[in-house]
């Protein structure tokens, strides 16, 4: 390897691997317990050893919990393939599975200034559901 070389190619392995081992910046800030209002907090979410966790009753409710590149909802576990941010848009790919199926889909969400999230479909904008962090 040249000289001045090893540096730059040592920076870009750190930058791959953090790429690769990490979520984005944009995708930590969904970290967390979320519901679609403070008020149902409490009808998704219980406590057990510190954490949230979702409650059995749980499954007419929309809810998630980002933990890692990891994201559960009552019915389904996803895993984060890929992010990117454009604007003020996180459009998130995931790779969900449940009890019968395995499914990639895309997630477009926006943070609010008020820490709130807004879901939406980019191809329909005026469909969206707006989540509160529940853990805070």
């Amino acid at each position: 390897m040249k000289r001045g070389t090893k540096p730059v190619a040592l920076a870009l392995l750190a930058v791959a691997a953090t790429a690769i081992g990490q979520p984005s910046l944009a995708v930590e800030r969904l970290q967390g317990a979320w519901a679609t209002s403070a008020a149902s907090c409490d009808q998704v979410f219980a406590k057990r050893n510190g954490q949230l966790v979702f409650k059995h009753s749980a499954e007419g409710w929309s809810g998630f919990i980002a933990t890692g590149k990891h994201i559960r909802g009552a019915n389904a576990t996803c895993d984060v393939i890929s992010s990117k941010q454009k604007g003020d848009v996180l459009t998130v790919l995931l790779g969900c599975k449940t009890a019968v199926i395995f499914e990639t889909s895309s997630v477009s969400v926006r943070f609010k200034p008020d820490g709130d999230v807004l879901r939406f479909d980019p191809e329909f904008p005026e469909v969206e559901t707006s989540y509160h962090r529940c853990d805070k």
